[in-house]
């Protein structure tokens, strides 16, 4: 078994075990900055070399950052002016000093066997890239989902073949092959620096496709694990749900800079008409958060609830689902009896639809016949079932859920 001596200055590494780089890209984090550092101090893979990129944060991180350096000898802080999450993330491959590397969002953490896990496999693999889950946790508690690549678990090598004809789409799924997620990976440190050198640093949203799928391409194997261990933390300000005028532009930087990656592929055709699914979903998110335009809605929709049609119903959910079961009800003449509609971000809602959308706080002093649940995750309505029956006190009897039907406006791209 190997073993290593820490030093701040220095780290002196004895034995066979393989060094691990975890790189942190900080900008004003300090919310949620200790959390992330503790779960990685805190892995059961010690041979760790963890830096904290303080991108030119304005509020405490940059402390925090400092004062983890001094209890903990295995990590360095870097600091440079605020220049995005793409320049911070190579000054941490420039410092690294590990084979291999990965990556940790600062509002994120980690389970504490996720590096010595994904070190087990590389012994095991010697995998190029190696890929897991990931937690999608909701900061208002609304569910919480866990996420695959959408291969069987196992070592790839013919990638040509296995991997990048649905890497960007599975048509047959609709869905991604290999999700294009940074920080639930394993990297080759040299290799990842490579890709970064040629990566466009004025893209802001979907910049981790980019440096992605580009490593991708120069992989020799790649593995997919079936477990997970990151916690993804999605909040409501962050820059994935915040509206930047920015945007339009970014796409066109994004498709630009795939475009070139894929032209220099064997087979760019395979690829290329993925990216341009890939662009159609960036451009639906950009229409909602600069528009309030959720694309989603439209498509053809096949709802079960006729048979409650002429009761008197409150609709819970107010998102695509919600909005197309109410645009049902209107074609169908059967509005009148809605007798709420009602959705936790309420307030938020409003804006996207005609219907006025209420706390779900109002239904103890409404007379309605049944609950509709108007979402098309059974998690999520399980979840919101148990939450109208503690929270509210509603009868099982009267909360209705069922499987809800719908093909996409856009699917197939030519």
């Amino acid at each position: 078994m190997g073993y290593c001596v820490w030093n701040v200055r220095k780290i002196v590494f004895l034995g066979g075990e393989v060094l691990v780089s975890v790189i942190v890209p900080v900008y004003n984090a300090e919310k949620y900055l200790e959390k992330c550092i503790e779960s990685i101090r805190s892995q059961t893979y010690a041979y760790l070399d963890i830096i904290l990129v303080n991108d030119g944060s304005s509020d405490s991180s940059l402390d925090i950052c400092r004062r983890y350096q001094q209890i903990d000898s295995r990590i360095r802080v870097v600091s440079q002016e605020n220049q995005g999450q793409i320049r911070a993330r190579i000054a941490g491959l420039i410092h690294a000093k590990g084979q291999l590397v990965g990556f940790v969002d600062s509002d994120d953490w980690i389970e504490p066997d996720m590096y010595e896990q994904m070190v087990l496999i590389y012994k095991k693999y010697h995998a190029d890239l190696i890929s897991t889950g990931i937690f999608r946790d909701y900061e208002d508690s609304r569910r919480n989902t866990e996420v695959y690549d959408n291969y069987p678990e196992g070592f790839y090598e013919n990638l040509d073949a296995d991997i990048y004809p649905t890497m960007l789409r599975n048509y047959k799924i609709k869905d991604f092959g290999l999700y294009c997620t940074l920080v639930n990976k394993l990297y080759l440190r040299d290799k990842l620096l490579e890709v970064y050198q040629d990566v466009n640093a004025e893209i802001f949203y979907g910049e981790d496709s980019v440096a992605l799928y580009k490593y991708c391409l120069l992989a020799h194997s790649i593995y997919v694990s079936k477990k997970s261990y990151y916690h993804y933390n999605i909040r409501n300000g962050s820059v994935c749900w915040r509206a930047d005028e920015r945007l339009p532009y970014n796409t066109y930087l994004l498709y630009q800079e795939l475009k070139k990656t894929f032209l220099n592929y064997t087979n760019p055709n395979i690829l290329l008409k993925q990216l341009r699914r890939y662009i159609l979903d960036i451009e639906m998110h950009n229409l909602q958060m600069l528009f309030d335009i959720d694309v989603n809605v439209l498509g053809k929709w096949k709802f079960q609830y006729e048979g409650y049609y002429d009761s008197r119903i409150v609709l819970y959910g107010a998102g695509k689902c919600g909005q197309a079961f109410y645009h049902q009800l209107c074609l169908d003449e059967k509005e009148e009896h809605i007798a709420a509609w009602v959705d936790e971000q309420y307030f938020d809602k409003r804006e996207q639809c005609l219907f006025d959308i209420q706390s779900p706080e109002v239904l103890p002093g409404l007379q309605y016949d049944y609950i509709i649940i108007a979402v098309m995750d059974r998690l999520l309505a399980s979840q919101i079932k148990r939450k109208l029956m503690d929270t509210y006190f509603i009868k099982e009897s009267v909360i209705v859920w069922k499987e809800v039907w719908h093909e996409a406006l856009f699917d197939e791209i030519p």
